[in-house]
């Protein structure tokens, strides 16, 4: 799960694990309550492919990644984990904290990411953080037996990732377009370019590049391409359409160009991918590179 070793998991930690049951709102996959916890550890960055939304409840520590982002925490701030980011994050060596986090998974979770959900701004402090934790806690204690009750799980973690993000400071100097510019991106089934998001935005496309990727982390493209790379996992494991059926409601080229730029993303051709098992729940893909802090 969430441990590089579950036999070494203290007894003092709630971990739940919830049934392997994808829905159309995502896929919640596990969480815990972890009092006097030492966080990731600090042994190298760490790869998890899923979401995770960790809320520190007593302590303070550090959030550090493979882009160079380190940010102090403290309590009531919460980390969003995502997929494709290395990091690591915990308290000072020889210091413990408390912490309460839930991981999951999902192209409705991937729709975040145009509505203010970015991996360049992972950390902020939450008004509320005791509330905030309770319904964390209360989520992660339900039952889930069916998959009634995994909708109503990921609706739930939906509802409080809009309810985090709406208190998260905004960022000095962020452009009021930004975040028309990433709905429209991310929009589907429409299909402009970045030039026609940008002549929107009332920029030169060049100008347009630069400052989406300085705030952002990623270019237009970039952005747009991941997105519906994200949406096409969540079509080829429901079975329901072949590869150029998905490939034209993305808005690629053909199913070739679709293969190819999911191979590149995923390291598997879309045609294997629909047919592999889903990954274990809360696998831990590989440890990086050690830090050298």
């Amino acid at each position: 799960m969430y441990f590089p070793d579950m036999a070494k998991v203290p007894d003092r930690y709630r971990l739940y694990s919830f049934p392997e049951q994808h829905t159309p709102l995502g896929r919640v996959h596990f969480g815990g309550e972890l009092p006097q916890s030492q966080g990731t550890g600090w042994d190298g960055y760490r790869e998890y492919g899923m979401y995770a939304a960790v809320l520190i409840t007593r302590g303070n520590g550090v959030y550090r990644d493979a882009a160079g982002r380190e940010i102090g925490l403290c309590e009531g701030c919460v980390i969003l984990v995502f997929p494709e980011v290395p990091h690591h994050y915990g308290p000072a060596p020889g210091k413990l904290w408390d912490e309460v986090f839930v991981a999951f998974s999902g192209a409705a979770f991937d729709a975040w990411r145009g509505h203010g959900l970015d991996p360049i701004h992972p950390v902020w402090r939450l008004q509320n953080a005791r509330r905030e934790a309770d319904f964390l806690r209360s989520l992660l204690r339900k039952k889930v037996e069916d998959l009634r009750g995994s909708i109503k799980q990921a609706a739930d973690v939906h509802e409080m990732l809009a309810r985090w993000l709406a208190q998260r400071p905004n960022e000095q100097g962020m452009p009021v377009w930004l975040e028309k510019a990433r709905r429209t991106l991310a929009a589907l089934p429409e299909q402009r370019t970045p030039a026609s998001v940008a002549r929107e935005c009332g920029l030169h496309a060049d100008a347009f590049r630069r400052a989406f990727r300085k705030w952002t982390g990623e270019t237009p493209a970039q952005f747009r391409r991941r997105h519906r790379l994200a949406m096409a996992v969540d079509l080829l494991r429901r079975q329901e359409l072949s590869l150029g059926q998905i490939a034209e409601s993305l808005g690629f080229h053909d199913a070739f160009h679709f293969s190819k730029r999911f191979k590149e993303a995923y390291g598997t051709p879309p045609s294997v991918f629909r047919n592999m098992p889903p990954e274990p729940i809360g696998k831990m893909l590989r440890p990086c590179r050690k830090s050298t802090r």
